[in-house]
């Protein structure tokens, strides 16, 4: 083993250690737009359509929550945003994932 691959092992395990992470914020985001959604279903096919998860792109994670369905921008933006479910619940769980992110790699 040369010098530096014990360091690059353990860079690996981290990011993929960091991936499960947000995949649970992902489920966790998800969850909780779909239970707190404002708006009252027709046919419940926004409420189904939402989902989260986490995309790898040029060594970068990205977590998202978005819309399933075509309409789903015009519950984000019109009427004041008053059946946004999307932004709302970013707001709610960014500083909670900034800080376990920034817990987990520290240890």
């Amino acid at each position: 083993m040369a010098l530096g691959d014990g360091a690059r092992e353990y860079i690996g395990r981290k990011q993929a250690g960091l991936y499960a992470l947000l995949l649970n914020w992902a489920g966790q985001m998800e969850g909780y737009s779909k239970t707190h959604a404002p708006w009252t279903d027709r046919t419940s096919h926004a409420r189904q359509g939402i989902h989260g998860g986490v995309d790898e792109r040029n060594g970068q994670h990205i977590l998202y929550l978005s819309h399933g369905v075509e309409y789903g921008i015009w519950l984000e933006i019109a009427h004041g945003g008053n059946y946004a479910i999307v932004g709302p619940t970013a707001d709610v769980h960014l500083p909670r994932i900034r800080q376990t992110v920034l817990e987990y790699w520290r240890d």
